[in-house]
């Protein structure tokens, strides 16, 4: 009788089950299953595994010598080192792309979109080891465009993810996230150098490499990586997913709107979060849509300013190598330098973030930035100071520029709500893409004319300017909420 009777209840448990489950995610339900600090721990390294694989954007400043030198030698004898830095533009300042990621997240989920993002850019890898050998225009459509539509969906996927299983912790989640982005480039630049230039052949003075044995190796480094991105990326994207109560407060959102419509009132967000006092932070109940976000001069100050940022990012980030080896002949060097630097930028933007949480994003940035004002103002004099003065220098400024990505997206949560964060935080980087456009166009154009030390001087007003508008962001509608 026991027997008889266990099997039905047996079906009836799985049927309950299957019910509850079905429509859910169940990658989701079995992370949710975990204790809090391990179901963290799952998301966030699926999140940084994925940004250890597009973070190498940051190694377009290492690799710049050997594509350049490439290029002119086999493909188009007319590139030079400035032609090269309209590529970063595009790769790494693609804001559109992140819309259209928190776009494809919110209808086919986050693991479908950072699966189409990291397939993009890890194609755009792989297909410029044929593109190289033939036109600079189809290089850059690959290594540049490409890349960067991938990357950019990819980015934002994983880190407003991670955001949605910590929202009373995104200082730090996202400080996380952006380390891995910047540890990347400590990871993959020394490979690069060690795959295309193992005997520690020297550049001419002018920043270019000739020898052949060299230059052969370079088309087949885009293969290699590609390779390996591929395979990070397909474990990582296994992990990437939303809390499964996530999916029930959008669905109980919904329902509730469509009934307040009805009744003509406008505090819905208030009656569903009244139901999970748990859920109610003050992010989700001010959250504004693109359209009102764009409307409120909170915005402005943070596009101008992160306008100033990266400007001085991109600029040290592309051309710290071809400075360097105006008076360093040691390839290997600058590899290990930039590693060092790039596990000091990592390890800084979960500083920036923790900083962040325990104090305000006004207070951050404006160390951040009043620091990178001066190692840019004094950089020129490690010319005559020697090369370890320029390791330091190089790693200072590397920390400063941590507080950028790390700091900015948790920004924009704060000041303009979790439910559009991704879309949102997409329109805010498009500064990113004016400043790398004006990079481009001083580095082809005046570059020559000015040199390095007048760049740097000019560059190191960027940051401070940022300081400006960020010391008197308080004085604008959402400024508030980061000071």
């Amino acid at each position: 009788m026991t027997t008889l009777w266990s099997k039905p209840v047996a079906l009836s448990r799985f049927f309950r089950l299957y019910i509850k489950m079905a429509g859910k995610d169940p990658i989701a339900v079995l992370i949710f299953k975990l204790p809090p600090l391990w179901r963290l721990i799952v998301v966030l390294t699926g999140a940084v595994l994925i940004h250890l694989t597009i973070g190498t954007y940051h190694t377009f400043g290492n690799m710049l010598p050997y594509m350049a030198s490439y290029m002119r030698t086999y493909t188009d004898p007319t590139v030079r080192l400035e032609h090269m830095m309209w590529i970063p533009t595009f790769q790494g300042c693609f804001p559109f792309a992140m819309v259209i990621g928190g776009i494809v997240a919110s209808k086919l989920g986050p693991r479908t979109a950072s699966f189409i993002g990291c397939a993009l850019a890890t194609f755009g890898v792989g297909f410029s080891a044929y593109a190289i050998r033939h036109s600079f225009l189809l290089f850059f459509l690959s290594y540049g465009m490409i890349y960067g539509i991938g990357m950019g969906i990819a980015y934002v996927t994983a880190v407003a993810t991670v955001i949605n299983w910590a929202p009373d912790k995104i200082g730090l989640v996202s400080g996380i996230v952006a380390a891995g982005f910047g540890l990347s480039s400590s990871i993959f630049a020394p490979i690069q150098t060690m795959l295309v230039n193992p005997k520690n052949l020297p550049a001419t003075k002018e920043g270019y490499f000739v020898q052949e044995e060299l230059l052969q190796r370079v088309p087949d480094v885009f293969l290699s990586l590609a390779f390996i991105y591929g395979l990070m990326q397909l474990i990582a994207v296994i992990v990437v997913c939303d809390p499964p109560e996530k999916e029930t407060e959008i669905e109980a959102s919904s329902s509730v709107r469509r009934r307040s419509l009805s009744r003509g009132s406008s505090d819905s967000d208030d009656d569903v979060f009244s139901r999970n006092p748990e859920a109610r932070t003050a992010e989700e109940i001010v959250s504004l849509s693109p359209k009102e976000m764009l409307s409120s001069s909170t915005f402005y100050f943070l596009f101008i300013s992160l306008f100033c940022c990266s400007f001085y990012a991109n600029m040290f980030y592309n051309l710290y190598k071809t400075f360097g080896e105006t008076f360093i002949e040691d390839d290997f060097f600058f590899a290990v330098a930039f590693s060092v630097g790039s596990v000091a930028n990592a390890a800084a933007r979960i500083g920036w973030g923790y900083l962040t949480d325990r104090t305000s994003f006004q207070v951050s940035l404006s160390t951040a930035t009043c620091l990178a004002s001066v190692f840019l103002l004094t950089m020129p004099l490690t010319r005559d100071l020697g090369r370890f003065f320029y390791f330091l220098w190089l790693v200072g400024t590397f920390i400063c520029m941590g507080a950028t990505h790390a700091l900015y997206i948790t920004a924009t949560v704060k000041c303009f709500g979790t439910r559009h964060k991704a879309k949102n935080y997409g329109y805010l980087i498009f500064s990113t893409t004016l400043s790398g456009v004006l990079l481009a166009a001083v580095s082809q154009y005046y570059l020559q004319v000015i040199g390095y030390t007048w760049l740097f001087v000019v560059t190191s007003i960027f940051p401070f300017s940022a300081f400006l508008i960020i010391a008197s962001i308080q004085y604008t509608p959402q400024g508030g909420r980061v000071t």
